[in-house]
Formats: C-alpha cells, sequence, structure tokens
C-alpha cells in the first residue's frame, strides 16, 4: 500500500500515557493508517530518528475569536505544537453581537484581554449577528482545528443589550439566552463559558455581563446543554463566593451533565495556600466520579502592564474607579495625596483578595518611553524605593507621572513557587492549558505552555515521565470535548501529529513586531525542537516555517 506519508524510524508516545515505543507511523487521506513496524512506501517520507512522535497538543483556553479573522493560522500556537484550538473562554466573543453592541464588544476586549482597540477596529469585519453566522465566518480557512465555545457575556449582552451588566434576567430573557445557546449548539458551539471574576470589568468600569447571572440562570443555561456529547462549560471563578468554587462547578456539571473546567488553579502570592486546599478538593471530587475538572498552566503568569492598561489592579476599587477614567483624569488622580491614600488602602486591605502579589520587590520596570528614565529600566520598585527613601507606591506612581503613563512594567502574578507549581501540575487530574493566546498580546505571551512543560519541567526538573506530559497535552482534552477521533497515535485517528526532539524542545523568548491590523505591535513567540507539525494528515510546519497549507477544521460539536 502507497500512503502519503511515513513517519519512521521514531520514539512515539501514543498519548494515552503508556510507555514510549520504536516504530513508524503511517498517513493516508488524513488519518493514521498503520503504526508499528512498516514495509510499505509513501509519497513522502520523514526520518525521525532520536525524536519523539506524539500526538498534536491541545489548547482549550483560547482567546483567538478575533484573531482568527485576519490570522487564520494562529500564531503563534501554531509555533508550540498546537494543532486544535478552543476559544471563548471567560466568556468573551465577538458573537452574538448587535451592531449597536459592537463598539461596548470591542472595548471589553481592549480592557479585559488586552487586546489592541485600533487591531480590533480595523481586523474584526463584523459580516455576523448570530453565533451560527460567526462559525460560517470563520470556518473558510484555517490553519488549526477549531472549536468555539459561546462567551456568556456576548450571549447575555444579546439577549439584554444595554442592561446586560446592570441586572439579573428575566424569566422570558433567560428562555431566549437558552434557544441562543441551543441555535448555537446546533451550529457547532462546543458549549458556554461563563466569568465571575470581580476584577473583570468593561470597558466603562461596570462588570461584564456576565458577572451579572445569578446561580439560577447559570443553572438554567446549563439545562440548555443536557443531552448534548460534546458540550463543555469554562468557568472563570465563582457565581456563588460563599461556597468553594469546585462544589459549585458540580452543581452546574450535574445540571448540565457534561464536564465544567474551572480556572484558575495557580499559586498567587496574595492568597497563599489555597492552591492547595482547591488541588486537594478536586482530587477528592474526580476520585468520586465527578466531570468537574481544575486548569492550571506551566508557566508563570508573566503580566507587563502600564497604567493604560492596567486590569491586574481592578479588584479593588479605589484602582479601578481611577484606571477607567480618561488618561488625563488618571494621570491627575495619581497626583492627589487623597487618591494615593486610598490606593494605599486597598494595597494593605487583607480582606481583598488580589490578583496583584502585593509584591512591589517583584514589579520590575521593564520599558520607559522617556530616555531619561532609562538607567531605571530592569531594576525592581522595591529597591528604587529603598534608595529613594520613598514607599514604594509612591515610587511606582511618580514614575508613571513623569514617563506620561508609559512606563511598561513587568511582574509575576501567578506559579512564581516552583514547588508549588510542580504539585499541581504533575496532578493526574489537572488540565494543563490557559495560554489566553490571543488576549494580552501587545503585553505578554503563555503560547509556549506545550514546549515549557516539555522542556523546564519534564526534562529539565524531571517532574514527570514525558509519557504523562503528551497525555496532558493531548488526549486528555480531547476526551473531555468527546473528540473521539483525535488525541492519540493509532490507526484510525486524524492525523494531527508532531515530530520533536526532546533534547532540545523549548520555548523562545517573546519578539515585538508590528504585522496586526493597523499596524498595532504585539509579541510573537517561537520554540525549537519541533520539527513537524500535522493537521489533518498534511504538514503544516516544517522547522518551525508554515509550509503555506491551512488543513485546519472547524470543529463542530452535538
Amino acid at each position: 500500500m502507497a500512503y502519503d506519508l511515513l513517519i519512521k524510524d521514531a520514539q512515539i508516545i501514543d498519548g494515552t500515557g503508556s510507555p514510549a515505543f520504536a516504530g513508524d507511523v503511517a498517513v493516508k487521506d488524513g488519518k493514521i493508517a498503520e503504526v508499528g513496524k512498516i514495509t510499505g512506501g509513501a509519497t513522502r517520507v520523514i526520518n525521525a530518528h532520536n525524536q519523539v512522535v506524539s500526538p498534536g497538543f491541545v489548547d482549550t483556553h483560547t482567546h483567538m475569536d478575533a484573531q482568527l479573522l485576519w490570522d487564520p493560522l494562529a500564531t503563534s500556537s501554531c509555533w508550540h505544537g498546537i494543532t486544535t484550538i478552543m476559544m471563548g473562554n471567560c466568556s468573551f466573543s465577538v458573537a452574538p453581537c448587535r451592531p449597536e453592541d459592537r463598539s461596548a464588544v470591542l472595548h471589553t476586549l481592549e480592557r479585559v484581554e488586552g487586546m489592541s482597540l485600533e487591531a480590533l477596529t480595523a481586523g474584526v469585519d463584523w459580516s455576523w449577528e448570530t453565533f451560527p453566522q460567526y462559525l460560517g465566518r470563520i470556518g473558510g480557512k484555517l490553519g488549526l482545528n477549531t472549536a468555539s465555545l459561546m462567551g456568556y457575556s456576548a450571549v447575555r449582552q444579546f439577549a439584554l443589550g444595554n442592561a446586560a451588566s446592570d441586572r439579573a434576567a428575566t424569566p422570558t430573557e433567560i428562555a431566549t439566552m437558552q434557544q441562543i445557546v441551543r441555535e448555537g449548539l446546533a451550529a457547532g458551539a462546543y458549549g458556554v463559558s461563563f466569568n465571575f471574576n470581580k476584577g473583570h470589568a468593561a470597558g466603562d468600569g461596570r462588570p461584564v455581563p456576565s458577572r451579572l447571572a445569578p446561580f439560577d440562570e447559570v443553572l438554567a443555561i446549563a439545562d440548555a446543554l443536557r443531552g448534548s456529547k460534546t458540550a463543555v462549560i469554562q468557568m472563570n471563578d465563582n457565581p456563588c463566593p460563599e461556597r468553594e468554587p469546585l462544589d459549585v462547578c458540580e452543581d452546574i456539571s450535574q445540571r448540565a451533565g457534561r464536564p465544567v473546567w474551572w480556572i484558575p488553579l495557580l499559586q498567587f502570592y496574595g492568597q497563599p495556600g489555597v492552591w492547595k486546599t482547591r488541588l486537594d478538593h478536586s482530587a477528592r471530587q474526580v476520585a468520586a466520579g465527578s466531570m468537574v475538572r481544575a486548569m492550571s498552566t506551566s508557566r508563570t503568569i508573566d503580566v507587563v502592564f502600564n497604567m493604560r492598561n492596567a486590569h491586574i489592579f481592578d479588584t479593588m476599587g479605589a484602582w479601578r474607579n481611577m484606571l477607567i477614567k480618561k488618561p488625563e483624569d488618571v494621570m491627575r488622580d495619581m497626583r492627589d495625596p487623597g487618591v494615593r491614600a486610598a490606593l494605599q488602602e486597598d494595597m494593605d486591605d487583607p480582606s481583598l483578595k488580589l490578583a496583584f502579589s502585593r509584591r512591589w520587590d517583584m514589579v520590575e520596570v521593564a520599558e520607559v518611553k522617556n530616555p531619561k528614565f532609562k538607567p531605571l529600566e530592569h531594576r525592581m520598585i522595591a529597591d528604587l524605593a529603598k534608595e529613594q527613601g520613598k514607599k514604594p507606591l509612591d515610587v511606582f506612581l511618580d514614575l508613571c507621572i513623569d514617563d506620561t503613563m508609559d512606563t511598561l512594567f513587568l511582574t509575576i502574578l501567578a506559579n512564581g513557587d516552583e514547588a508549588a507549581a510542580a504539585e499541581i501540575l504533575r496532578a493526574p487530574h489537572t488540565l494543563i492549558g490557559l495560554s489566553d493566546a490571543g488576549a494580552h498580546a501587545a503585553l505578554e505571551c503563555g503560547y509556549g505552555f506545550t514546549t515549557y512543560l516539555l522542556g523546564h519541567w519534564v526534562r529539565d526538573k524531571k517532574i514527570m515521565p514525558i509519557e504523562e506530559a503528551v497525555r496532558k497535552l493531548s488526549s486528555m482534552h480531547t476526551d473531555q470535548m468527546g473528540l473521539t477521533d483525535r488525541g492519540r497515535i493509532k490507526p484510525g485517528q486524524k492525523a494531527d501529529i508532531n515530530v520533536f526532539d526532546p533534547k532540545t524542545i523549548e520555548m523562545l523568548h517573546p519578539v515585538a513586531v508590528n504585522d496586526f491590523p493597523a499596524g498595532a505591535r504585539r509579541y510573537i513567540q517561537k520554540a525549537n525542537g519541533i520539527s513537524y507539525t500535522l493537521v489533518n494528515g498534511q504538514v503544516l510546519m516544517e522547522n518551525g516555517e508554515h509550509t503555506g497549507a491551512y488543513p485546519g477544521q472547524l470543529l463542530k460539536g452535538n
């Protein structure tokens, strides 16, 4: 038999967690045709000596909803062995959307997800209103397989209009939203995402619409998913703060009869020990048969911000009230001693669960605009405060004023404690993802969670066998999604495949480019050590270069 492609002499890691074995993999008509010692010929032969053949990696937490409209290759995800992405997370999407809500939706993506408003305005063509129409728009040309959740903020905005960020829905409006969700599922949506993160405010400072949904409303939407074979629910934070979030997710999962993915299971300096409590809670749930899974990432959550885009402070009322104002008003407030006192009071309030670490020794001056302040770059605010005999907050705000709010700061938001991160990652029940691909592109990169896991954590730190790491990047996700034809190296599966060198695989440092619509700046991030990435049997990437093929498919749930 003549195959389309034959990968020879590889170490095969099949995605199940089973030990690696030597062999060949043959591809025919977009599927894996044979695995083992293969003697047949092929149109193309790839020698994979000393390399690993694995299933393609899956990233189930992206925000590529807008970017795919102008970048169907889904950079930078394509450089890290990703063959399938899921978007529409954290309740955000560009569909469904009425014409009168377009500006509000884009400003929310700018505010919460750190997207360039200029790029969004130039790159989103608004050739749809409903979610089925949006799926039709993106499904024509894709580099990666793409699944989409329905963002509940978008659904709520579509049904309630401007009131979506003000109040609970009426029974009639809930019925309307259930119908919108059912129509989305029928068109191929993979479920719904919710967001109750108190730090997520829209461009006008009001809560994002999903945050206004009472628990009964969430359960009613979960009802609309019952009977689906593929739907998942993605939950950001907790609609019932008086209860443990994983218990709340269990109620939602039981109501929908489907998996719930909860985020974020991370180590936060501002919430010591909480990660361990949640990790143990999750283990007990899974052991009892729960379909709830907590999601983490292999990366530190690094945030680059300036005072024009500083959403990490949004859980503090005084900070949020200042930051939603026009830049000239923010500058005025930062000079006001009374405002500074209120900002410091928020920072010192132990009752506030902050995203910010409260660690000024971990806030670095990353980049200044005014050359006068160049000597301050790569210095920590805490060190500058000691030298200047000032409070760290005053040093921080003074620099923001003097550099006209253009100073970029870098801080670790989460997972800075490697011992804690390792324990979270190696737990067999935790999902690994949270790249946020498509979001915060002008400020930071989370694309390399796959290559960082395999390089830093597996090869260098040896926290888990490589076979387990590959399972966590492939079949663990496809099984949750009901994707029975992907996620493993075995005959009959779709040929989503990576060929990589375990000795050299690594993520590279981000590089700033200006290639988004309207010339907007973003960071891209490439990788070393991945020789080939196949999507549906076609070579998409070869030694880090795009082959020109667009073999991705719009994955439709049922």
